[in-house]
């Protein structure tokens, strides 16, 4: 019998009442909802199947515990993702980057046209407004015009280039780099109360996307 079955028509804000509720049967359905996609979302950065199994574990035990005091926001999956990031976050800080990891934020780093060697010890020295910082970003992303933040999203979590770009969206080449450019600009003044580094900025665009 499937134990999901009673809850499966109720929508996210009414599971989020429930759950509030201390109804585990709410908890049980927020699960199941949205195991696959935050587990696939933090596979795809740590690239482990244990540590990315018990970081998405961590998080849900975390959400049960809290459940009477955290604030879920207007959107359930969104404000997960945000939980998600903050939860790989600490992972990368805490037990820092193995020789996949190395290589994959190195190449990201390299198509963002960083030119510094990359030490990872530097992203262990991460200030205590981290997460506050992360938050920052997410909402800048957010709030960029559409046509900027499509432009921006197609060159940072899809990796196209800018004649790509320019092609797919039917906009000059100079176009691009100037939308580019615009977002770059409202991140590092979103930034700028955080001290944040380059370095800190593109591993948390990273984690983002």
């Amino acid at each position: 019998m499937d134990i999901f079955v009673p809850m499966r028509h109720t929508d996210d804000k009414e599971l989020i009442r429930l759950l509030r509720l201390s109804d585990y049967a709410a908890f049980e359905e927020l699960h199941h909802r949205y195991w696959l996609k935050l587990h696939k979302l933090a596979y795809r950065k740590i690239g482990d199947r244990q540590d990315t199994y018990d970081l998405v574990q961590e998080l849900f035990i975390e959400i049960w515990e809290k459940r009477g005091t955290l604030n879920f926001g207007e959107e359930l999956p969104g404000w997960l993702q945000k939980r998600l990031w903050f939860k790989l976050s600490g992972f990368f800080r805490k037990r820092g980057f193995n020789g996949k990891h190395q290589e994959n934020f190195r190449q990201y780093l390299e198509n963002q046209g960083f030119d510094k060697c990359f030490d990872p010890a530097e992203l262990r020295e991460v200030n205590a407004c981290y997460e506050d910082l992360l938050a920052a970003i997410n909402k800048t992303i957010e709030e960029m015009p559409n046509r900027m933040r499509e432009v921006f999203i197609l060159h940072r979590r899809q990796q196209h280039t800018v004649d790509e770009i320019s092609d797919k969206l039917n906009l000059s080449p100079k176009t691009v780099r100037n939308q580019l450019d615009r977002a770059i600009a409202r991140l590092r003044r979103s930034t700028e109360a955080y001290d944040a580094t380059a370095l800190e900025i593109l591993f948390i665009v990273w984690l983002i996307f």
